[in-house]
């Protein structure tokens, strides 16, 4: 006698799962379809990150440009000071130099100590009592070039309050073209 047990077939859904429309999907097709989505959502975040980092470095590019001007600036004029320093310390310490080369290498030497001294002073007094974020003053004899840091146009009031500080730091009661003295101020 033969006995044949029959299995009950168990409804088992673990391979196949229905979609949103009611059709059976295998696991190929669903993995397919999860690695397809995924994708998608990759590729829009890394265009979301990429748009909205383009507009915040647009943002903050003008701001770090205009400071960057101005750190280049004082940059490469402490560096052209130092230079004419050194040359001149070269020539007062040259022991084959005439004495009057090195007495006018010593006196010339001083009066650039004294121009870097007026230059630090006038930025620190502008930018205190003007309240601009960044001032650049240069001299060279009795022409001064003043850059100011700022968004918008010198005032008048600015304006004068930035001849006297230049007046009083070369010891005059105020600026003369007459007399040679020559102001540029620009803005950035």
């Amino acid at each position: 006698m033969e006995v044949v047990t029959q299995q009950v077939k168990k409804r088992h859904f673990g391979g196949k799962i229905k979609n949103f429309f009611g059709v059976f999907l295998s696991k190929k097709v669903r993995k397919i379809a999860l690695m397809t989505g995924l994708l998608a959502l990759l590729v829009v975040t890394g265009y979301l990150n990429f748009t909205l980092n383009q507009n915040a470095v647009s943002i903050n590019a003008s701001s770090k440009t205009e400071t960057n001007m101005f750190i280049t600036l004082k940059e490469n004029r402490t560096d052209a000071r130092l230079a004419q320093q050194l040359v001149l310390q070269e020539i007062v310490a040259n022991t084959n130099a005439s004495q009057a080369a090195r007495s006018e290498a010593e006196a010339a030497l001083t009066a650039l100590a004294a121009t870097i001294a007026f230059e630090n002073n006038t930025e620190n007094l502008i930018t205190a009592q003007c309240g601009y974020d960044d001032v650049i003053v240069s001299r060279n004899d009795n022409k001064l070039n003043v850059i100011v840091k700022t968004t918008d146009e010198i005032t008048n009031e600015n304006l004068q309050k930035i001849m006297k500080i230049l007046a009083n730091a070369m010891d005059k009661e105020r600026l003369e073209p007459e007399n040679g003295d020559m102001l540029y101020i620009s803005t950035m």
